[in-house]
């Protein structure tokens, strides 16, 4: 064990000072797969951040937890308090994740598939 111990007389830098690189390949991949997934690289960038995926947030049980392989005896349940704390957090966390995105979209400019959607829909009422 101790000889997977030692020093280095040279150091690194921090992984902060490194930085993302950015993609400089005539076309590049998001997604699993597919030909559907590959873009013309015009602007590296942009396709850096294509590739850059946000982990989905970690959400607290609000009901019974199962461990082990089943059974009655791998069923743990939190208090009425504890689950009511947990779903508060989570409508929290759910409440910032979609000001998050809101606030995102509103810098880029884009409008989702919904809101397009919606401006169609309710264009067509109008009458010019």
């Amino acid at each position: 064990m101790a000889g997977n111990i030692g020093s280095s007389e040279t150091s690194s830098p921090p992984l902060s000072d490194l930085g993302m690189p950015t993609l400089r390949g005539q076309v590049y991949t998001t997604g699993r797969g597919g030909s559907g997934n590959m873009a013309k690289n015009k602007d590296p960038e942009e396709a850096r951040r294509a590739q850059d995926v946000d982990m989905p947030a970690t959400r607290l049980n609000e009901g019974p937890v199962h461990t082990g392989r089943g059974g009655g005896g791998n069923v743990q349940r939190l208090s009425q308090d504890k689950v009511e704390a947990n779903r508060e957090l989570n409508r929290q966390q759910s409440r910032g994740q979609q000001e998050r995105d809101a606030q995102a979209q509103e810098q880029k400019g884009v409008k989702g598939l919904a809101d397009r959607g919606k401006e169609f829909l309710f264009g067509l009422g109008r009458k010019s």
